[in-house]
């Protein structure tokens, strides 16, 4: 199901520490920042850095800089730098051998996990680093209005 893995969450939040500092930083102030391991953070930043995500500065002054503007960086792409692996499995698949179910034709779930992992991709894409800045009752106001719950759904998802 829907998964997101520690580096994964963890790349995030090194992200969105950048933006909100808005100035290149070193990987010792961002370890020290977010509570995290000096060589988790190297490890996660060099991912970011291959993929596009962070620029590196070398040099005695170096450090690391968002690649673009907060606004232009999505969540996908952050998830997508540090993992190969789609954020979500759904566990049927066409191809396998042998496949993962007998029921490798005329399934209706099938779809539904399909469509759910399409939803959940068109999410991530669509949530910038600036999105993810926003306080919490802007950010679930915001979601709401592009992807509505119902009531009961909304008041669940606020008392979490």
């Amino acid at each position: 199901m829907f998964r997101v893995t520690r580096a994964e969450e963890q790349a995030v939040r090194l992200i969105m520490r950048m933006a909100l500092d808005g100035r290149q930083t070193t990987l010792a102030e961002l370890a020290e920042s977010e509570d995290l391991p000096e060589p988790t953070v190297a490890k996660l930043l060099g991912m970011l850095r291959r993929n596009g995500v962070v620029e590196a500065m070398r040099g005695r002054n170096g450090g690391y800089l968002l690649a673009g503007r907060p606004s232009e960086i999505s969540a996908a792409q952050v998830i997508g730098a540090v993992s190969n692996d789609p954020a979500f499995g759904y566990p049927c698949r066409d191809k396998g051998t042998p496949p993962d179910c007998p029921r490798t034709e005329n399934c209706g779930l099938r779809p539904v996990w399909r469509h759910l992992e399409s939803r959940v991709t068109e999410v991530l894409r669509e949530t910038s680093i600036e999105d993810l800045l926003k306080r919490e009752v802007a950010a679930r106001r915001d979601l709401n209005e592009l992807w509505p719950l119902n009531q009961d759904q909304d008041q669940a998802a606020g008392d979490r």
